[in-house]
């Protein structure tokens, strides 16, 4: 029981991070539709499923509409289904989020975030049931909520080309901790393809980076800053010049967790 409990508690915590490659492409220009499909898997077996529907309207506003759900030997641990729903609007530098809302159960638990940004600063943040904060804890700065994104907004990354993706650096916020993710370069671009996508994809290593909002000393939080090989592959969908993860690797102390996009297609 100890095992399964430190499984659940690690998968958890994985969670915010494993969605930070949870997202699809987005377009230049013109209203356009998106469906992005993915699959979590531990050792090789599955344990969680995303879906994504991305909308992008004349004006560049843009709506995901999400879902994630415990898979496979996931289900047996740690039995969680989400849905989510962000909106913001394209500016040149990248998106600007205007709103994300998560609510989720969690075994027999429902609970909820919901983060309300201006000009790209948190202005409001609702967390139910409120955070427990533990020993340790590292508190928010207003400063640290100032220039940041959701976890699903914050890793469309704005640039020029494949080849500029890998030198810039993320500042997520997903509620309740802020970190960033530097990314650097691992090579050159190579192919990739799945359904709906055949082209090139760049892979950026991620050096994970916690602000505040977490517990100080938590082993799992250490390990993530100190030890963990984590990286990203991106690729965009025709030339949007907006990239979008279609592949995550996260260490973990108990394993390689994999985020692989099964689908990564316009529709409309």
């Amino acid at each position: 029981m100890n095992a399964h409990r430190q499984y659940a508690s690690r998968t958890r915590m994985l969670v915010p991070l494993a969605a930070l490659a949870l997202m699809g492409a987005h377009p230049a220009h013109g209203a356009q539709s998106y469906q992005t499909d993915y699959r979590v898997s531990l050792f090789g077996l599955s344990i969680a499923k995303a879906s994504f529907s991305t909308s992008v309207t004349d004006d560049r506003a843009y709506k995901v509409v999400g879902s994630l759900a415990s898979s496979g030997l996931g289900s047996l641990f740690d039995d969680t289904n989400g849905k989510l729903d962000v909106t913001g609007q394209f500016a040149e530098t990248g998106p600007v989020p205007n709103s994300y809302v998560v609510k989720y159960r969690h075994g027999n638990r429902n609970k909820s975030t919901s983060i309300a940004f201006t000009n790209g600063n948190v202005t409001n943040t609702t967390n139910d049931p409120p955070i427990n904060k533990k020993k340790n804890w590292v508190d928010l700065k207003p400063a640290d909520l100032q220039s940041v994104a959701d976890p699903i907004s914050g890793v469309m990354v704005a640039a020029s080309s494949l080849d500029q993706v890998c030198k810039q650096t993320l500042h997520l916020f997903d509620g309740q901790t802020r970190v960033d993710l530097k990314l650097s370069p691992s090579g050159r671009a190579q192919p990739f393809a799945t359904e709906g996508f055949k082209g090139d994809a760049i892979t950026c290593l991620a050096k994970f980076v916690p602000i505040a909002g977490y517990q100080s000393g938590r082993k799992a939080i250490e390990y993530l800053k100190n030890s963990s090989k984590i990286s990203l592959t991106f690729a965009s969908l025709g030339k949007s010049a907006i990239y979008s993860p279609v592949q995550a690797k996260i260490g973990t102390q108990i394993g390689t967790v994999t985020v692989y996009a099964t689908r990564f297609e316009k529709t409309q």
